[in-house]
């Protein structure tokens, strides 16, 4: 039994979003908090949405498919990559009951072309699938299936248009089964109960610009209640109370190439976290929501760092009593 008490605000919404530019680790991030749901005891999948895997190798499980897989024999975590393809055929047979009736209706080509005539419709079934997860998965009991949901979505541009999809396809399906299911999904994005939109980003200029950006879009433009913004692979203290100047004393100092060479990279290392920090602030100044950190483990991210990210992010969580908003 999940004791409430021990669950950071940002898990008692099922369905988590983790979002950002690409390249700052929005993949590892969503495996760390993952991680971290499950090891408080919370059924937990994380899901792809028809992408590159990104989970299965780090877990030693193989490639993720649409099926959700455990990825840990020894906690509740499981893993999913979903295909649009497979989420249609899905949603078909479970409005129509029948498979071949499915067929019949959804395989023909005058429904495909229909269908591709349709903005966004591959991605408006993943994001169904997803919905379908949080909202109608059920255990023989009658519970949710899942306690959480964390969503590694694409990044910054597509995961705007993602789930901006229910109302893109409600201006071109207004009535009808896809429409009604257009609106619960609206629903669900835009329920601060259910649903958190997190950002993760660099401590780097151009990263940090578009993560203020997009902190504004979900808000104003998608209307998802945001979570966090996680900043990734912050540089350690390697050189407390030294300056860059102090560093670049000594390097003009300490006569030939060895030394003083090692002691001009850690000037430039110095140089680097410093700009660092500098973003950080900024981030913290004008983000209008809570930030997290996490360190650059200066190594590939392997299972072993992923279990030391999930610890530092619930440590993180849990020192922000109030949560995201």
């Amino acid at each position: 039994m999940v004791d409430p008490h021990t669950i950071p605000s940002l898990f008692a919404r099922r369905f988590v979003i983790v979002s950002g530019k690409g390249g700052v680790g929005k993949s590892t991030v969503s495996a760390a908090l993952g991680l971290a749901a499950a090891r408080l005891g919370l059924r937990t999948c994380v899901l792809q949405l028809h992408t590159r895997d990104a989970h299965g190798a780090t877990f030693d499980v193989g490639e993720l498919g649409y099926t959700p897989q455990r990825l840990d024999p020894d906690l509740p975590l499981y893993g999913t990559n979903l295909e649009p393809r497979q989420a249609l055929r899905e949603y078909g047979v479970m409005k129509l009951r029948f498979a071949a009736l499915h067929r019949i209706v959804f395989e023909n080509d005058v429904m495909q072309r229909l269908l591709r005539m349709i903005p966004g419709m591959n991605e408006t079934f993943l994001l169904g699938k997803a919905w379908f997860m949080e909202e109608k998965e059920v255990d023989d009991a009658g519970q949710p299936l899942w306690d959480l949901l964390v969503v590694d979505a694409p990044s910054t541009g597509h995961g705007v248009s993602l789930f901006r999809l229910p109302d893109v396809l409600l201006e071109t399906v207004s009535v009808g089964p896809m429409a009604d299911d257009a609106r619960r999904m609206k629903a669900m994005l835009s329920d601060p109960e259910r649903t958190s939109f997190n950002i993760v980003t660099l401590p780097q200029e151009l990263p940090v610009n578009e993560a203020l950006d997009l902190t504004r879009q979900v808000r104003e433009v998608v209307g998802v209640p945001t979570g966090y913004v996680i900043v990734n692979q912050l540089l350690p203290d390697l050189l407390p109370n030294i300056s860059e100047g102090r560093l670049a004393a000594l390097a003009r100092a300490v006569p030939g190439v060895a030394g003083g060479g090692a002691i001009a990279s850690a000037g430039h290392f110095h140089h680097w976290r410093s700009a660092q920090q500098a973003q950080l602030t900024r981030l913290r100044r004008d983000a209008s929501t809570p930030v997290l950190t996490l360190p650059h483990l200066l190594a590939p991210v392997d299972r072993g760092g992923l279990e030391r990210l999930s610890q530092l992010l619930l440590a993180g969580m849990r020192s922000d009593p109030g949560g995201p908003a």
